[in-house]
């Protein structure tokens, strides 16, 4: 994609849209999945998505009716949706036991996934910067569940812990599944295109399990939480792609890590403002400080070699002795 010049500013600003969006969104869901069961909340959000995508695209008389021409393509458009599907519905699910902030924490191994598929399946390059990042990513995660281990009086249970990492677990290999099948698909059509297929299918796969009538039992704060869900996905995407046009790809990936570090700050603000509704997650310094190696090591997988090439490497080393 050809970036445009001189506007790193509005490029920085679109991706922290997509970071504060995230942030905000197991937030929403979470207070949502208590009046409606996860395939309804999911299947109103790929309703939504697939109507304006399509809006979208016919203004743009791009409408991809090719699709249905090629076995081949419909075949991994349905194996995408159907991993997307999986994802949107265990990332739900994973709500009901663990709170957003670790909700949020956990699902940043989905990018770790994509990056080992991407080198099994694409035969892609796992870099040195790659390889450190992925470290402290792991160390990360591991500080900030520290409480889960040590800790007998924590506000998770253990039982509920196990359940949301293996549902999230699921949820991480699903996005990756998916996110790979897409990158594959961008030689024949553009996202949009493939995103309103997905969308499409997906909503087709949670008709018969959806109760869209339970729309009508919410309340007017229950009615702008889910449309802030809906909406969240074609915003957030939308200042994403965006967001490519004035940067590198690696730069945005390192802008959206700080994401679950936003979930955690936006849950303690909720609480403070509405604690008959919001619950923040009581964390101790370890868990700060693994919540931090999680970022860092979610910038440093982005970054991969940029940050860990021979030329900065040298100039710490010459650092080093200076300062010996």
């Amino acid at each position: 994609m050809t970036q445009l010049p001189n506007n790193s500013a509005k490029g920085l600003m679109l991706a922290m849209t997509t970071a504060i969006m995230w942030g905000l969104l197991p937030l929403a869901l979470k207070s949502v999945l208590v009046l409606m069961d996860a395939y309804t909340i999911t299947w109103f959000r790929f309703v939504f998505a697939a109507f304006f995508v399509a809006l979208l695209l016919i203004a743009k008389k791009n409408i991809p009716s090719s699709v249905i021409q090629h076995n081949g393509i419909m075949k991994r458009l349905l194996f995408a949706a159907i991993f997307l599907s999986l994802n949107y519905v265990l990332y739900l699910v994973s709500l009901h036991y663990i709170p957003a902030e670790t909700a949020q924490m956990l699902i940043q191994m989905a990018p770790f996934f994509m990056l080992i598929g991407s080198v099994i399946f694409i035969k892609e390059r796992f870099s040195r910067g790659q390889m450190v990042g992925s470290l402290v990513l792991i160390s990360g995660l591991l500080l900030f569940f520290n409480q889960q281990f040590v800790d007998n009086n924590n506000s998770i249970s253990h039982h509920d812990f196990l359940m949301g990492f293996i549902i999230m677990f699921g949820a991480a290999i699903t996005w990756a599944a998916y996110a790979i099948i897409q990158k594959k698909m961008l030689r024949y059509y553009s996202s949009n295109q493939i995103m309103w297929c997905i969308y499409l299918l997906s909503a087709l796969f949670f008709l018969p399990l959806a109760s869209p009538q339970k729309i009508t039992t919410l309340d007017n704060t229950a009615l702008l939480l889910l449309f802030f869900c809906c909406a969240n996905t074609l915003i957030a995407y939308g200042t994403f792609a965006k967001s490519l046009e004035y940067l590198p790809t690696a730069k945005v990936s390192a802008t959206l890590a700080i994401t679950p570090l936003l979930t955690v700050f936006f849950a303690s603000v909720a609480e403070q403002l509405w604690p008959s509704t919001f619950q923040a997650q009581h964390l101790n310094i370890l868990a700060y400080i693994g919540g931090g190696c999680v970022v860092i090591g979610s910038m440093l997988t982005a970054l991969g070699d940029k940050v860990f090439n021979r030329k900065n490497l040298n100039i710490l080393k010459s650092a080093l002795k200076l300062k010996s």
